[in-house]
């Protein structure tokens, strides 16, 4: 026997879900926001949702309520409240492919924009890398050539090294925060 009986019983529990996220978060819906979570052109919907539809595309930036509802969809994953929701949100966006729902776009976007964010987190973090090893080298043979007693040169490079990484993790984690 299946968790989810019928896509709209997958869909009321993903809708329920994304909506207590965005209450947890103090994310403002309004309620043709809300309502869009249930549009789909071929599947179960709410009454009126072509009518709901309509006033969605005239008064709302559709990319923008998508990475709204992405960052919801990211916040509540990353909290991972138990390994039992994780179960039951995998069985119910299982059951909605199905069909043809908006949902699914909503909740497979927050994954796209969320894996493009980590190639470019790769990227600084490759840069960081080359960053440390060229400012550490040359500093290493400094602090070689002009300290002459072994266990100061020493301190002083493992300083110097700790210095450098806090510096680089603080500046990228700075761009980072910036750019989200």
């Amino acid at each position: 026997m299946s968790l989810f009986q019928t896509v709209r019983e997958a869909k009321e529990y993903l809708v329920h879900r994304i909506l207590a996220q965005a209450d947890r978060d103090a994310t403002p819906l309004s309620d043709i926001e809300r309502k869009m979570l249930y549009f789909s052109e071929t599947g179960w919907t709410l009454p009126n949702m072509m009518t709901i539809s309509q006033e969605f595309d005239q008064a709302y930036d559709q990319d923008e309520y998508e990475r709204k509802i992405g960052q919801i969809v990211r916040r509540m994953l990353d909290q991972h409240d138990t390994k039992g929701d994780d179960d039951h949100w995998d069985k119910a966006v299982q059951r909605l492919r199905e069909e043809d729902h908006y949902l699914l776009v909503l909740i497979d976007g927050a994954f796209k924009d969320f894996a493009k964010r980590r190639r470019g987190d790769t990227g600084r973090l490759i840069l960081a890398g080359v960053v440390v090893v060229a400012v550490l080298f040359p500093t290493f043979f400094f602090i070689e050539s002009h300290v002459s007693n072994p266990t100061i040169s020493k301190l002083i490079g493992e300083c110097t090294f700790l210095a450098l990484v806090v510096l680089v993790a603080f500046l990228a984690n700075r761009k980072s925060r910036r750019s989200s």
